[in-house]
């Protein structure tokens, strides 16, 4: 989706980065990881969508969604997480994430838009038949305000899985995990060489994949059969921007819940 023109028009007035996420968002925190490791400064707005902040006129009119994460720079909306990574790598070129040659830049392109199209039918399906739904009950009323604030339709039907009591089902699990094999066997194929996801550089889409990763493990995804995926995920979780970005914000979510940090466990919703 990219750049949108917003019907909250507040935003239109911010000046520099200001960034709308959550904690443990997955997407949220590909966008977090950018900023840390281009050293940009950025200004926090924490939406808390366990108290469905997200559900509002006033947020749905930043992002038409109602999803995180959103980026306003200098009041310029974009939305669509892997879509803000390509917006800040040609905002701020240096240092660059797209270091590669020009073969292998349709590589990155690749794994970008995979990583979005299995957000909804794969990650976070898994993640709300393992956890979030169970996490994120609607009342009536929530449900209604929902509904007449979401126009996409792939959301409605995702989120109507779990209204009115319903659940997802394991036929639905099991082919969000089919779905996440096949991407993990790409990939798994792809680092044989002990390197990153395209080539031996460090790019956009190590950042986009990787606290993809650290959700799944949340929910119990088997990564067994892919030790080269477990080894580039240890040698991703050392940089201290992805510490900064997504093993601190969780932390960070983990506290306010009351949760004991040492104790696996969701302690605000993973997906947005």
């Amino acid at each position: 989706m990219g750049i949108i023109t917003p019907t909250n028009t507040s935003v239109l007035s911010f000046k520099g980065i200001q960034l709308y996420h959550t904690a443990r968002s997955n997407c949220a925190a590909r966008v977090r990881l950018l900023l840390e490791e281009k050293e940009l400064p950025w200004t926090s707005h924490h939406i808390d969508l366990g108290k469905k902040e997200n559900i509002s006129e006033e947020y749905f009119g930043i992002n038409p969604k109602g999803v995180v994460p959103s980026l306003v720079l200098d009041g310029e909306v974009v939305v669509e997480s892997n879509d803000i990574l390509q917006y800040l790598e040609d905002k701020y070129p240096v240092p660059c994430f797209r270091d590669v040659p020009d073969d292998l830049q349709p590589e990155i392109d690749y794994w970008l838009q995979e990583s979005g199209d299995l957000h909804l039918p794969a990650i976070k399906t898994f993640q709300y038949y393992k956890i979030n739904a169970a996490l994120l009950p609607k009342t009536a009323e929530e449900e209604e305000r929902y509904a007449k604030l979401q126009k996409d339709p792939e959301m409605l039907a995702f989120h109507g899985k779990h209204s009115g009591g319903k659940s997802f089902t394991e036929e639905d699990a099991d082919s969000a995990v089919s779905l996440l094999n096949q991407a993990f066997d790409k990939m798994e194929e792809a680092i044989a060489d002990g390197g990153f996801i395209v080539g031996r550089q460090y790019t956009l889409a190590d950042i986009s994949w990787s606290p993809t990763i650290t959700t799944l493990i949340s929910g119990g995804f088997d990564f067994g059969p892919y030790p080269n995926v477990e080894s580039w995920y240890e040698k991703i979780v050392q940089r201290p921007a992805f510490q900064e970005a997504v093993i601190e914000w969780r932390k960070k979510a983990t506290y306010a819940a009351g949760v004991d940090p040492t104790i696996p466990g969701p302690a605000e919703v993973e997906q947005s």
